[in-house]
């Protein structure tokens, strides 16, 4: 495969510890299977590790399991719930498009999100998705990896401003520098203003 492994926008150790672990588990196929992965293997990736099932149509994800420190990152557990229900407020549209992307060329792709926390204070936070099939030949499962590690005790919920923004990596690398209007955030719970 070409153009699989993370572009070098991305710093984060566990996202490409994450594409070193998947790509040991393809085993040369498009993709590991769903019961290839085991949890054990990547006990420290675990707070920052979401499985979500692929619905085809209409395009949606449901999410199976959400780690503890994404949990704590966005202020609320969204195991269970559907992409389309979920207040996005980082573009909803956009995150689909990110995720369509990984079922349609079953391939991992990357993106970063960008917080800017005051004048001259500016933190990233790296991202992956990585496409699972049952069968080897549809991506029916994604499991994506945010590195909040360096944010930890920090609930994006509760903070007042769209200071978060994401940025999906265009195949290749070359990510976009995320300009500051954008005016996009991570998600925020239900009830807490999202979109």
């Amino acid at each position: 495969m070409t153009e699989v492994s993370p572009p070098a926008e991305i710093a984060s150790p566990l996202v490409r510890e994450m594409f070193v672990y998947w790509q040991r588990k393809s085993a040369g196929r498009i993709a590991p299977r769903p019961r290839d992965i085991d949890p054990g293997d990547i006990k420290r990736l675990l707070p920052f590790i979401s499985i979500s099932d692929v619905i085809p149509e209409p395009f949606d994800l449901r999410y199976r399991l959400v780690g503890t420190g994404v949990v704590e990152t966005s202020g609320y557990d969204f195991t269970g719930r559907f992409l389309h229900e979920m207040p996005v407020t980082t573009g909803k549209e956009r995150w689909k498009a990110h995720y369509a992307r990984v079922v349609k060329e079953k391939r991992p792709h990357y993106g970063r999100y960008r917080g800017d926390l005051g004048p001259q204070l500016t933190r990233y936070v790296d991202h992956g998705a990585f496409p699972l099939s049952s069968d080897g030949v549809i991506v029916d499962r994604i499991i994506e990896i945010e590195d909040w590690s360096e944010m930890r005790g920090v609930s994006l919920a509760k903070l007042e401003l769209p200071i978060w923004q994401f940025e999906p990596i265009p195949a290749g690398g070359a990510a976009d520098k995320l300009p500051p209007d954008t005016g996009t955030s991570v998600p925020t719970p239900p009830g807490d203003g999202g979109a």
